[in-house]
């Protein structure tokens, strides 16, 4: 009894000093790298995607909340059927024992989907901070499954070669999702390769992948694509204010707690804890995405290495080029058959 409580104690303390200091959270300064222009998304009217698919990968329940809340919100609202997977089990990250862990971040992970609109969520229950250990053919083969099960169009996650990432968690994921991305299609230059034939035999077709949004991590990632979330800025600060277990979401009625011992108070946390908390993420958590928006006149944006779409062109890859001119020059040189 005695071992809980003094661990209780430290928690609580190691949780407001990485509030205070800011330990936690998004890059506060990012950094495009030699990658050529930056192109800004902005919002689309009406549904110019339905009937496609995304499918945004994440380790932990605050991932998506904090990198990429807004972009999921605003693909959904253009059209886009969203799906959400978390490859572990947050056990580590909480304010209680592991097992109290993982049910609290299961529940938040399913009320900060709801939020941001998506339609459905897989859990992976990777063991917390322990996914290094884990064999990467088989988190990709499960990826791979969802993938073509889902018939995803687009996904988004972590850069898999995103410099200054030390979570085992992130890069693990990142990497499973890319190698995943590659081997879920058909190899057009060797169609003759089937990864996972048992899936054919189950009536599960190769499906490629054809956009991939890879947020910035850590600071002085590279990114090329901004993305223009102003307009669901209030979904990413709710679907934030859901992550209690982790990333900042009951830090404001912990702080109106503690400066209430300290006979202080703040206005702008008002008088009971959803307002505290929701006040907190707005007031304080919501900084680089503003100063990102800024730089290219927006007021609130989210950063990534993007490939494919619509709005940029494909990775120029050898494949692709090589499949690029054959058919530009049969388009060109072409002659019907006498």
């Amino acid at each position: 009894m005695a071992r809980h409580s003094i661990f209780g104690k430290a928690a609580a303390g190691g949780a407001l000093l990485a509030e205070s200091v800011g330990i936690t959270g998004p890059p506060d300064t990012l950094a495009a790298e030699g990658i050529g222009e930056v192109e800004i998304e902005r919002n689309r009217r009406g549904k110019p995607f339905k009937g496609k698919v995304f499918a945004a990968v994440h380790a932990h329940l605050d991932d998506i909340p904090y990198f990429c809340a807004g972009t999921c919100a605003k693909l959904i609202n253009e059209g886009y059927t969203g799906y959400l997977i978390r490859t572990s089990n947050d056990e580590k990250c909480g304010y209680g024992t592991a097992n109290e862990n993982i049910k609290s971040n299961e529940e938040e992970h399913y009320k900060m989907a709801e939020i941001l609109g998506f339609s459905d969520v897989f859990d992976f229950y990777y063991r917390n901070h322990r996914m290094d250990g884990i064999s990467p053919v088989e988190i990709r083969s499960r990826l791979i499954f969802l993938f073509r099960h889902l018939k995803v169009d687009t996904v988004l996650t972590f850069n898999p070669w995103g410099h200054g990432e030390e979570n085992p968690d992130h890069w693990v994921t990142g990497e499973a999702v890319g190698s995943a991305y590659w081997m879920c299609a058909v190899d057009e230059d060797h169609p003759y390769v089937r990864d996972y034939e048992e899936h054919l035999e189950a009536g599960i077709e190769p499906h490629e992948i054809g956009e991939r949004y890879y947020f910035v991590g850590r600071a002085g990632q590279p990114y090329n694509h901004v993305v223009d979330v102003s307009s669901y800025i209030e979904q990413k600060i709710d679907a934030l204010t859901a992550c209690k277990s982790q990333g900042g979401g009951c830090w404001g009625s912990r702080l109106r707690k503690k400066l209430a011992k300290e006979g202080k108070r703040l206005p702008i946390l008002g008088n009971d804890d959803e307002t505290a908390d929701r006040a907190y993420v707005k007031q304080f958590m919501m900084t680089s995405y503003k100063r990102l928006g800024e730089q290219y006149g927006l007021e609130y944006a989210e950063a990534f290495l993007h490939f494919g779409g619509q709005d940029t062109p494909v990775t120029a890859s050898a494949s692709y080029s090589r499949r690029q001119t054959v058919e530009e020059y049969i388009k060109k040189h072409s002659v019907p058959v006498r």
